[in-house]
């Protein structure tokens, strides 16, 4: 068999709405990505939605927003923000790019969610926000990070980039905070090829993000014939260029109408595979990522560790000899990516819990387009390798 980590889940809709949009010529932002913003706030519950080039460019806009001089009260350089070891590179290159010092903490290795504890240890009197990663689908301890910005007068913003759908006490992922971005690469939950999104309910920052989105151009503002000729071309910050395109936006309008769906797969195809694992996990030989009680989770991936760096080595190497495709955890540790060696960062207490997902981790595909009989073949190879 070939199991690849994603699955292409667009079909004739999609590549009809594009088709739709190229026989029109409206390819570039225009009406179709102002209807994907709006049905994905709707879906969201948030009051705005601003669809960007990635997700990556999502979390750029949100720290540069909190950063511009025309918000008020903007971050100061040197601002601290407390994110997880465990998290994908340009979940913390934004925070450096605006000025801002991450600060690394420690997760918790089975759920790989950001270790609590380890973000209350963090805080100090330059520490203005927390920034939390819900990983590969799982969702953090959400009571207990919003209570905690609470109590320190800290902004709350979440990175939803792999758990768009995953619900915490029956609420949303990326719900709970001032901003929350969201990522629509190929593999993701949802897909626009390329894309991704930043909610708030904020309006100010809404108009924000949208100027600094098309290169800090106020054109956003009202529709361009309700704007003076003098002033259509009027720049009133600094910005980007990472809009994205109606071709995009096609894909979204239909892919957001099938995410319930896909993510009612994912879910029964994890609790199945979970299933036919259990020999195996029973006595911990492999752990999949745990998940609590309160957490609704769509696994974006399928996430384990072995007991040593040796097996977990050696497991990869066997599961791609039997076609099935496997990566490392997000970025394992990110303290020890050679990038960080010249990025102003700072590290806060261990960080072991990471160190265990570097080393000890993988994760294959779960996606809405496998198979019972690929889960079962998944299963199979695992009880089938060489357990030391």
């Amino acid at each position: 068999m070939d199991i690849r980590l994603s699955s292409v889940t667009f079909d004739k809709v999609e590549i009809e709405e594009v088709i739709d949009s190229l026989k029109s010529g409206n390819v570039t932002f225009g009406k179709k990505c102002r209807a994907f913003e709006a049905k994905f706030a709707e879906y969201c519950g948030a009051k705005h939605a601003v669809f960007v080039n990635s997700g990556s460019s999502a979390n750029l806009l949100a720290w540069f927003a909190l950063v511009n001089p025309t918000v008020k009260n903007p971050f100061a350089p040197g601002f601290e923000v407390i994110v997880p070891a465990v998290a994908w590179s340009t979940t913390i290159w934004p925070i450096v790019q605006a000025g801002g010092v991450p600060v690394l903490v420690d997760c918790d290795p089975d759920s790989l969610t950001i270790n609590i504890d380890a973000v209350k240890a963090a805080i100090n009197e330059n520490t203005v926000a927390i920034c939390p990663v819900h990983p590969l689908g799982n969702v953090c301890d959400m009571n207990a990070l919003t209570a905690l910005c609470r109590e320190n007068n800290l902004v709350l913003i979440e990175d939803t980039c792999e758990a768009l759908g995953s619900r915490y006490e029956g609420k949303l992922a990326g719900t709970f905070g001032l901003m929350a971005s969201y990522s629509f690469y190929f593999s993701h939950h949802l897909t626009t090829v390329e894309g991704g999104m930043v909610t708030t309910d904020d309006d100010d920052l809404s108009a924000l993000l949208r100027v600094l989105r098309s290169h800090g151009w106020s054109r956003d503002e009202k529709p361009v014939d309700q704007i003076p000729f003098s002033q259509r071309y009027r720049f009133v910050t600094a910005g980007f260029n990472v809009r994205s395109s109606d071709l995009n936006a096609a894909f979204g309008l239909h892919q957001l109408s099938k995410l319930e769906n896909m993510n009612d797969k994912r879910k029964k195809l994890t609790q199945s595979l979970l299933s036919k694992l259990e020999p195996i996990t029973a006595d911990r030989r492999l752990t999949p990522m745990t998940v609590a009680d309160n957490v609704e989770a769509a696994f974006f991936g399928f996430p384990v560790l072995c007991r040593s760096e040796t097996e977990r080595n050696e497991l990869a190497t066997y599961l791609e000899e039997n076609g099935i495709e496997v990566r490392p955890i997000i970025c394992g540790n990110m303290a020890k990516q050679p990038a960080m060696e010249h990025i102003p960062h700072r590290i806060s207490g261990t960080l072991k819990g990471a160190d265990v997902v570097m080393d000890r981790g993988l994760y294959w595909g779960m996606h809405p387009n496998l198979t019972e009989q690929q889960t079962e073949y998944i299963a199979q190879v695992v009880r089938e390798f060489t357990w030391h």
